[in-house]
């Protein structure tokens, strides 16, 4: 009686995780992919775990700021760090956390980098978007399972869990590339930055905060920046805080004065580019992409900065430049892509 009791539970068992398989092959061919074009995120996060394993000094995490900010292969020219970028639209704080979480799985950085706008903004449910932008693309395993748990989401979590709930009507709109997973096995030649030409004039200026008065970031993401530091420092990694140039109004700026002396408390470098903009030579006229992200052209301005930043600060120095051939071929192909 009990072999028979014990080969059925074997047969439920092996159905349960047959049915499973299928449906995350299924969920595989319907779900959203962004493979093509400047935001491809499923190329920039999936590429991640393709890069060789401990090959980074520098990691960037956070919202549109942060990939429209560093330049990885504009950094890596200048100096030889190597870095690479983690970021999505509006990058919920607890995403970000679980990124951090995930990529230090396979990588051992000096310098972890955490975008500021996203901790300085009120608690709101992610949108759809923002949130899919965020899950779609990061690896299946536990830490995305607790990051859709953690996250606050504006639909049903259930979506996200299973994407096939959210996905399976896209069956009319399946095209050749739905079946092409490429993507999974290469890697993005500009490291998770967002590579954009377009130029739109500007008018950030340089903040004096010395008349700002420091206002207190909301509680739930002043929890998530100590437990994002806490993270990095048992991981043996420096964290930085980095401001993107923008044009921000008072109370903004005055999160931002609370955000960096908390930062500062937790013994994190910070750069904010608004208190040193006119020292960056980032030019309001063609440096900028629209009114909050820079261009191209800008980015590799601020990534000179950080790099001096960074070296200027911290243990980690300019490294010698080894035989990196696929970074010389991604530099080639990038400078091709300025020039057209």
């Amino acid at each position: 009686m009990k072999i028979k009791k014990i080969l059925v539970f074997l047969r439920r068992t092996v159905f349960l995780l047959l049915a499973v398989s299928i449906m995350l092959s299924v969920s595989a061919i319907f779900e959203r992919k962004t493979t093509s074009g400047a935001w491809n995120y499923s190329l920039k996060v999936g590429g991640y775990k393709n890069e060789p394993s401990n090959s980074f000094d520098i990691l960037g995490f956070g919202s549109s700021h942060m990939y429209c900010t560093l330049n990885p292969l504009s950094l890596y020219d200048e100096t030889g760090l190597r870095s690479y970028v983690l970021a999505t639209q509006q990058q919920p704080v607890e995403a970000t956390y679980y990124y951090i979480k995930e990529a230090l799985k396979t990588q051992n950085p000096k310098i972890v980098i955490v975008e500021a706008l996203m901790f300085t903004v009120n608690d709101k449910p992610a949108t759809e978007g923002v949130a899919h932008d965020a899950v779609d693309p990061f690896p299946s395993g536990i830490n995305r399972l607790l990051m859709i748990n953690d996250m606050d989401i504006e639909d049903d979590k259930e979506n996200y869990y299973i994407s096939f709930l959210k996905y399976h009507t896209r069956w009319k709109e399946l095209t050749e590339g739905d079946y092409n997973f490429r993507f999974k096995t290469e890697t993005d030649p500009f490291r998770g930055f967002v590579f954009l030409t377009k130029a739109v004039e500007n008018s950030v200026l340089q903040v004096d905060y010395s008349s700002i008065e420091a206002k207190p970031i909301t509680q739930s993401k002043e929890d998530m920046f100590l437990r994002i530091a806490k993270l990095v420092k048992e991981n043996d990694a420096q964290l930085m805080l980095l401001v993107s140039p923008y044009n921000a109004g008072e109370e903004a700026l005055g999160r931002y004065k609370y955000l960096k002396a908390l930062a500062k408390e937790q013994g994190a470098m910070v750069l904010d580019f608004n208190e040193c903009f006119e020292e960056t030579g980032i030019n309001n006229k063609t440096d900028f992409y629209d009114g909050g992200h820079l261009n191209v052209y800008g980015a590799e301005k601020a990534s000179s900065f950080i790099g001096k930043h960074i070296m200027e600060n911290s243990a980690l120095k300019q490294t010698p430049f080894g035989d990196d051939a696929d970074w010389r071929a991604d530099i080639e192909y990038y400078n091709a892509q300025k020039s057209k």
